[in-house]
């Protein structure tokens, strides 16, 4: 009786986080489409941040890999974001496998906007719950992640695609000691996408 409880717990669990997931998308999917007047989409969003970090040269095949598509729907993305003119693309004279992407003027201010009413938002939303309740929540999610990705076993070819929430310290490396591939693949083994 007291597994068929447990379990029923774990089940609870589980769709609570996967509520929470949806609602973080929904959240940031309705904050995108007020600040873009709804012509941005969430991968889209990814992708300007990825090209808006220090990185030097990107290739097609890493930014699928932070997107977690096929390298011909990523240089699909790139090109729409290049119509658009929010991205400016041009070949590496050193690899013509690199592009040097850089964000527009006009990205530079989606971007801007974006970052200012999400956090706007979100401080209106849990500004009364004090630090130590949003570090331990953190530090419960990353748990819970660390004990669904053991069960991966060794290797390193899992990313959690951080996606737009690039954030200091990898939930990989730092606990389970796996290395991120995107990340070591853009940034150089050890190094993580840090904030």
């Amino acid at each position: 009786m007291e597994r068929e409880g447990k379990a029923a717990l774990i089940q609870h669990l589980m769709g609570a986080s996967h509520v929470f997931s949806t609602a973080v998308n929904r959240f940031l999917e309705g904050t995108l489409a007020e600040v873009s007047d709804g012509q941005l989409a969430l991968s889209q969003l990814k992708l300007l941040l990825l090209i808006e970090r220090p990185q030097g040269r990107l290739k097609v095949s890493d930014v699928a890999g932070v997107l977690g598509v096929t390298n011909a729907a990523a240089s699909r993305a790139i090109e729409r974001l290049v119509q658009r003119g929010l991205v400016a693309r041009t070949t590496s004279r050193a690899d013509r496998r690199a592009v040097d992407l850089a964000l527009t003027a006009r990205s530079r201010e989606l971007l801007a906007d974006f970052t200012e009413v999400r956090n706007r938002e979100l401080e209106a939303l849990l500004g009364r719950v004090s630090e130590d309740e949003l570090e331990g929540a953190a530090r419960l999610l990353d748990g819970f992640s660390v004990l669904l990705l053991a069960l991966d076993g060794p290797g390193r070819d899992r990313c959690l695609r951080c996606g737009m929430h690039f954030r200091t310290g990898c939930v990989l490396r730092d606990v389970l000691g796996k290395e991120c591939a995107v990340a070591e693949q853009m940034y150089g083994k050890g190094e993580a996408l840090s904030a």
